[in-house]
């Protein structure tokens, strides 16, 4: 195998380490606190962007409906049968 060839064998291994070892660290409830990631806040902060964008399509309501009828029109005469 030549250099650059285990340079990257050697990066990528590297990284999957570096994604296995973020991976454990998260799944640790403490280091999770310590970063903000608990499940409670999470959930919470997701529920009211739910219920923004709920208030907002409700509010909205009226100008976001596609007319019932828009009539198409061609070039040429009219057709008569």
């Amino acid at each position: 195998m030549n250099k650059r060839a285990l340079i990257v064998v050697g990066g990528a291994f590297g990284l999957l380490a570096a994604g296995y070892a973020i991976q454990r660290l998260l799944k640790r409830d403490d280091i999770r606190e310590k970063l903000g990631l608990n499940d409670k806040k999470l959930l919470q902060s997701a529920s009211m962007r739910d219920d923004q964008v709920d208030a907002s399509s409700e509010d909205s309501f009226p100008a976001s409906d596609p007319p019932s009828f828009t009539p198409t029109t061609s070039i040429g005469a009219a057709r008569t049968e």
